[in-house]
């Protein structure tokens, strides 16, 4: 499981539109196997479950032609934060 999220220059959950770069962590069995950080979303080589992001206004369509899911973190904004709250499935989905 990959997890796609923007953040800004003090490693946060931040803005699509305002990220200095993308990290993407990778979860096995409730864990975090590996964390890797990108400049461009185009750099991460991992194939993408889910994006994280800060709002529902986020654009946020190209996710969904590639069928990725979509998920908002409400108040998480640490990388931390974020995986513990996917695992105990308190992100938002983002339906179309």
């Amino acid at each position: 499981m990959n997890i796609l999220i923007p953040i800004n220059d003090k490693k946060k959950l931040c803005s699509m539109e305002n990220n200095s770069s993308w990290a993407v962590a990778t979860l096995d069995e409730g864990l975090t196997k590996n964390l890797s950080f990108y400049k461009t979303r185009e750099e991460a080589n991992e194939i993408i479950d889910y994006v994280v992001v800060i709002s529902k206004d986020e654009f946020v369509s190209d996710f969904f032609i590639e069928g990725i899911g979509i998920l908002i973190a409400p108040m998480q904004r640490t990388i931390e934060e974020i995986v513990e709250a996917y695992m105990f499935r308190e992100l938002h989905e983002v339906t179309s």
